[in-house]
């Protein structure tokens, strides 16, 4: 139980990679604050299978786009427990768009979810954890970003420079943030076939990968645990999870 006593804030938490980490989290011992967007019932089901881990979990649904919402997230989580002792950032837009049909609206909600939500959520929380008088490193965030901060996507143009954006912005917390926040980003490949993908598709990755195979969301949540249990000197840093395919596009 490497994660006694700590609180985590995990957002996007109802499903997929979000929920993955929460559960691994509580499985170390840490009480959850499950952030949802729409997924209540998907919510209430990770809530309860937490409470089953013997840990407590608070739910709060916010909208991520929304600056106040995102705010009031942080301020629940802080009175609720006390404290939050790791951030994990793991909410995300992700809607197809290439260059020409992407509107107003599609690049707004690419970066106000995947940055502007991030980034005051961060505020509040941050300032709790540097507002901590005990020795040494307080809080850890973590940002989940994905292969299109590294390189474009044609379908998914607003959302690869969101994720870019994201990833300049855990630098720029690493830097603001010390010596009592450490922050770092995780940058997961195919670990998840996505929504619009087919079988087809999500398995010719497995094919071209450098490995001949595909990620898990489990292996997400080991890097999460190796970055707040493993060496306290990695800060502002970014940990690939895609079986060598960044390589393919150089």
């Amino acid at each position: 139980m490497r994660l006694q006593g700590k609180v985590a804030l995990v957002t996007g938490a109802a499903h997929r990679v979000g929920k993955v980490i929460a559960l691994m989290l509580a499985q170390e011992g840490a009480d959850i604050v499950v952030h949802y967007g729409a997924s209540a019932d998907a919510a209430q089901k990770t809530a309860r299978e937490i409470e089953a881990l013997g840990r407590r979990a608070l739910l709060h649904q916010a909208d991520m786009a929304d600056w106040n919402q995102a705010a009031e997230l942080g301020r629940r989580a802080l009175a609720h427990f006390g404290k939050v002792d790791i951030l994990i950032n793991s909410a995300s837009s992700f809607v197809p768009n290439d260059y020409f049909s992407t509107t107003e609206a599609d690049f707004d909600k690419a970066f106000d979810v995947n940055v502007k939500g991030p980034f005051v959520l961060s505020q509040v929380i941050a300032r709790a954890m540097m507002d901590d008088t005990g020795e040494g490193v307080r809080g850890n965030i973590i940002n989940i970003v994905d292969e299109g901060a590294f390189f474009p996507w044609r379908e998914y143009v607003a959302h690869g420079i969101s994720k870019a954006a994201l990833l300049a912005l855990t630098r720029a917390q690493a830097l603001n943030f010390g010596p009592k926040v450490r922050v770092n980003a995780i940058c997961p490949g195919p670990i998840l076939k996505p929504p619009d993908y087919t079988e087809e598709q999500w398995q010719a990755l497995r094919k071209t990968n450098p490995l001949r195979a595909l990620g898990t969301a489990e292996q997400v949540g080991e890097i999460v645990l190796f970055l707040l249990t493993g060496p306290q000197f990695i800060n502002g840093d970014c940990i690939m999870l895609d079986g060598g395919r960044m390589w393919q596009h150089q």
